[in-house]
């Protein structure tokens, strides 16, 4: 679930002596000296029903610890998402979900690094499987982001793949699962789509069942987004729509305008030196302007950095074409429909775009190289 969690109010209660809600047992590793152990709780309706962070409410509960144990009584009428607070400092804290009625048993043999259970109830046993299943996959890709400072987004996106084959295995084997509405949410985009969309009717019962919708209605709003950007791709695509002229200075002060170009081949690249991706591209654009040589115009488009930034940049990766500045003038992303960073237009000797791309994709060069050669 990917929404930002803030303490908008503390409650801090005695654990009671007894409750018909239910409770939870919570042993503690052997090391464990304090004499109190605090849990807090969200219900689930709070935080999808929250309008902003302030709207969060975090009740805490401090409890009594004797031999090493605490209970926790359930006081909520709603389920509610309940994390333990490590004595230590822990990069993870355990947590579970809890309902009015149930009667679960958290073991913690460590609080770092991080070892525990949670048993009680048919969603925390599925969800113990489900971690079960996909934490071998997701630990092979924390590997390589920690031995490697330099990764291939080929190579990134091998290991992320091999992760949502795990969760959508998961799904597959274990459909009517109340942890499938929490085990999506792994997803993006429509690989979560389709299954959301396919979740049987038990699955769709699990109290985690507002979480998903919630994410849902985000995903659905970024795939509208995602179909806008492809659409605008394909008008420009179709060699019909002119390319809006723009009049920016460059290293010298002298205006440069894309109208100056009518008649050839003009490349635009929207960079910035603060974004990685814009320059781990350079190499390939200085291949295709060597390449290519008169046959193309090749422009850079410092954006959303100071000149001294851009002067900076231009110099300390040493490139050969136009470069102009236009700083933080947010009428050139509208013009052009940037959504992101790094974005190359081409533009045929008509003043007419024939493509645009966003994001370093090496298929760029390729279909440039469809229009040139």
């Amino acid at each position: 679930m990917k929404k930002i969690l803030s303490i908008a109010g503390a409650a801090f209660l005695l654990a009671a002596c007894s409750s018909d809600k239910g409770d939870v047992t919570i042993n503690l590793p052997k090391d464990f000296q304090d004499s109190i152990l605090v849990v807090g709780h969200i219900t689930i309706e709070n935080t999808v029903k929250a309008k902003s962070a302030d709207d969060i409410v975090i009740v805490y509960d401090t409890l009594a610890v004797k031999d090493g144990v605490a209970k926790l009584m359930i006081k909520e009428s709603e389920p509610a998402w309940y994390n333990i607070i490590p004595p230590v400092m822990a990069r993870m804290q355990p947590e579970f979900y809890a309902q009015e009625g149930e009667n679960l048993v958290v073991d913690i043999l460590s609080f770092n690094p991080l070892d525990y259970t949670v048993t009680g109830s048919a969603l925390m046993d599925d969800i113990t499987a489900f971690r079960k299943q996909v934490t071998p996959y997701q630990m092979e890709y924390i590997n390589l982001i920690n031995s490697s400072d330099s990764i291939s987004p080929e190579v990134a996106n091998s290991y992320i793949a091999r992760y949502d084959e795990a969760v959508k295995k998961f799904v597959a084997d274990h459909p009517d699962s109340h942890a499938v509405p929490m085990a999506i949410q792994e997803l993006s985009g429509d690989d979560f789509k389709v299954l959301y969309d396919n979740m049987t009717p038990e699955a769709r019962k699990s109290i985690l069942m507002p979480y998903a919708q919630l994410y849902n209605e985000d995903i659905e709003e970024m795939m509208k987004e995602r179909d806008a950007e492809q659409a605008r791709k394909d008008e420009v695509s179709s060699g019909t729509i002119a390319a809006p002229d723009f009049s920016l200075p460059d290293l010298d002060g002298k205006t440069v305008r894309l109208s100056d170009f009518k008649g050839k081949w003009v490349v635009l690249d929207f960079w910035g030196s603060w974004c990685g991706w814009c320059v781990k591209g350079f190499p390939a654009l200085k291949k295709a302007y060597e390449k290519y040589g008169d046959k193309i115009v090749v422009i850079g488009i410092d954006c959303n950095e100071t000149e001294d930034a851009w002067r900076a940049g231009v110099k300390k990766y040493d490139l050969p074409w136009i470069n102009v500045y236009n700083g933080e003038d947010r009428a050139i992303y509208e013009a052009y429909g940037i959504t992101g960073f790094p974005t190359k237009a081409i533009i045929n000797p008509e003043g007419k775009f024939v493509d645009l791309t966003t994001g370093e994709d090496p298929s760029f060069f390729n279909r440039l190289a469809k229009f040139v050669e």
